[in-house]
């Protein structure tokens, strides 16, 4: 987008579509999934990431690329609504299945960074983008070879309804739903589009930022694997907690070989984070609903997502990249500290 003269409001703007969009997709997929199974979901996964790519290959206006974020909204939300519901309905070690699946998630994203950013600079964009058509095209005969998944019943729309009313659910949910909305909110600020172009100031090229970021999501992979179930949860989420804070604060402040290497170093605390998370579906979600409450666990972080996001990146314009950090950085302790308590009682 940058490349092509879209400035960077307006990038803000075209990236906060995406958690929205990924939201409703993912409650309704989600929710349908119960019903009918994982598997078709994720031949639509497919489908939908080899449109997306395609959009951002051809799309030179803001409108264009919109049109590319949503589309690439649903194409995630077609996985996430039934990954995760698809493994633990096959698993009994629930929260270790779930941060596995997030280790194979940021090994694959380092892998496809790494490569972005070689590929960017040996082919341009658009030969990168090609690759990308190519690889969603692969996920649909993939996806064939997967068992069904999940329990295959008629759809009941009535049901399905009642099963999305929160109101309903119980308190201990209510409250992860309301702290999932600011962990997404403090997240926005530095998702998306701002490691890049934060990078881009400090005055590293293409190939560059990709080396980072691939490094980065790799070791968030490494972490997440290593120390998986190896601490009480409600510890966990408070040390990685003030780790996320300490470090999004000095990224903020620094510059340069320092900003690079922090934010590589990002991805350890990236990794511990991972690891919380996934203990709080693991131990919130009914198995008779696993694609609804997932969907409405997230709903919480992705609205959050989508007002930070919309605000990012006209903050960046008036205050500078330091301001996002450290947001992000002090609305992150709200999260941690009021997660301690409501995971003691």
């Amino acid at each position: 987008m940058e490349a092509r003269q879209i400035d960077i409001v307006t990038i803000g703007f075209v990236f906060a579509a995406m958690p929205m969009i990924f939201q409703l997709g993912r409650m309704l997929f989600g929710v349908i999934s119960d019903f009918l199974g994982r598997k078709p979901f994720f031949i639509l996964n497919g489908l939908v990431s080899t449109v997306s790519n395609s959009i951002y290959f051809l799309a030179h206006t803001t409108l264009e690329f919109l049109f590319g974020k949503v589309m690439e909204g649903m194409k995630m939300a077609s996985l996430w609504a039934v990954n995760r519901a698809f493994l633990m309905e096959s698993s009994e070690r629930k929260w270790r299945v779930l941060v596995h699946l997030r280790t194979v998630s940021y090994v694959s994203s380092a892998v496809g960074s790494l490569l972005a950013g070689f590929l960017v600079l040996l082919f341009f964009f658009e030969g990168a983008l090609l690759l990308c058509v190519l690889l969603g095209a692969l996920v649909v005969p993939l996806s064939l070879l997967l068992r069904s998944g999940g329990a295959r019943r008629k759809l009941d729309m009535a049901k399905a309804l009642r099963a999305l009313d929160f109101r309903k659910r119980k308190k201990s949910f209510k409250d992860c739903l309301v702290l999932f909305f600011m962990m997404g909110l403090s997240f926005g600020f530095v998702s998306g589009f701002v490691y890049p172009l934060f990078l881009s100031h400090n005055g590293f090229d293409a190939g560059t930022i990709g080396l980072l970021l691939g490094l980065q999501i790799l070791l968030a992979g490494l972490v997440s694997y290593s120390f998986a179930g190896r601490f009480e949860i409600r510890k966990l989420i408070v040390f990685s907690g003030l780790l996320h804070t300490f470090t999004l604060i000095s990224i903020g402040f620094s510059s340069s070989f320092i900003a690079g290497s922090l934010v590589v170093i990002y991805g350890a605390i990236e990794g511990l984070l991972g690891i919380g998370q996934e203990g709080i579906v693991s131990k919130i979600t009914d198995e008779e609903s696993y694609g609804t409450d997932i969907g409405l666990l997230w709903m919480g972080h992705n609205i959050g997502s989508t007002v930070s996001l919309a605000m990012s990146g006209l903050i960046i314009s008036l205050l500078g990249f330091v301001a996002p950090f450290l947001i992000s950085a002090l609305l992150y302790t709200f999260f941690y500290t009021t997660y301690y308590f409501i995971l003691r009682e």
